[in-house]
């Protein structure tokens, strides 16, 4: 007698991006916006370049073009729209970041006092990618599990085992580290501010005041390369970059812009 089996699959698929417009490394920008009135200001090249100053790599191909990584996986993609939404006084815009299920996960506004259409917009454009974070994508965790229900339907030989099994992407962690002795310390300084540089273990490091016993800041390499997540001494989470051998962090302003602090080595 034959024995009934279910096999039941459960997909477990649980994503450390997507959540923020920073986790992703790519972003498409069609050759025409939807909004039709922001495609009468020559904007597209002047996005590419904003993108691009904030480290993503900006994707302009018809999506039949796209690379073959992410054909296979376009959910590793966010797909960037201009938004004209000026009023009688101010040239206004709105970028806008959608992922794969045309959902926006993510915005930032752009305001200029030129009345002037083409230069207003430009402007505001210009205002807007000051606020767009630098990327610092996040690997994502893929769980399949497969296991038995109590209710077993799938016709199986009676003796053959019903096999249950985990299979998990793996995440290679970066490789430990230790800072040597030439790596210590060194000093850095915005103008104002002097600090030294410690180097810790996997690729971290801090900036210490000399004046202060909590570190002014906290550098965790992200998985793009020079690029770090920052802890600041009130506790703030921020980004953080090399730069042309200077350390840059943004910081935010009262108004949600960023700006960036940089420090130069002495």
């Amino acid at each position: 007698m034959k024995k009934i089996l279910q096999i039941s699959t459960l997909l477990l698929i649980t994503f450390f991006y997507g959540q923020q417009v920073s986790d992703y490394q790519y972003i498409y920008i069609t050759e025409k916006f939807n909004d039709q009135e922001v495609n009468k200001y020559g904007l597209n090249d002047l996005l590419q370049l904003k993108l691009k100053q904030k480290k993503f790599t900006v994707i302009t191909e018809s999506k039949e073009n796209w690379p073959a990584e992410l054909l296979q996986n376009p959910c590793q993609i966010l797909t960037a729209d201009l938004l004209n939404t000026s009023n009688m006084f101010k040239n206004k815009l709105k970028v806008e970041f959608k992922n794969c299920d045309n959902k926006t996960i993510g915005s930032v506004d752009g305001i200029s006092s030129i009345k002037e259409f083409e230069p207003g917009m430009q402007e505001a454009l210009e205002v807007a990618g000051k606020k767009i974070p630098v990327s610092a994508p996040v690997e994502k965790s893929i769980t399949l599990k497969k296991e038995e229900t109590p209710n077993q339907v799938e016709i199986l030989k009676k003796d053959s085992p019903v096999v249950a099994e985990t299979k998990k992407a793996q995440i290679v962690p970066a490789p430990k580290t230790e800072a040597t002795a030439s790596q210590k310390a060194e000093v850095y300084s915005n103008g104002s501010l002097t600090l030294t540089k410690i180097f810790l273990t996997n690729g971290e490091f801090i900036l210490v005041n000399p004046n202060n016993s909590v570190p002014y800041a906290t550098f965790k390499p992200s998985t793009k390369k020079e690029v770090y997540r920052v802890k600041l001494d009130d506790g703030t989470s921020t980004l953080g970059y090399l730069e042309d051998g200077n350390i840059v962090v943004e910081l935010a302003d009262s108004d949600g812009s960023f700006r960036k602090e940089i420090f130069t080595i002495r």
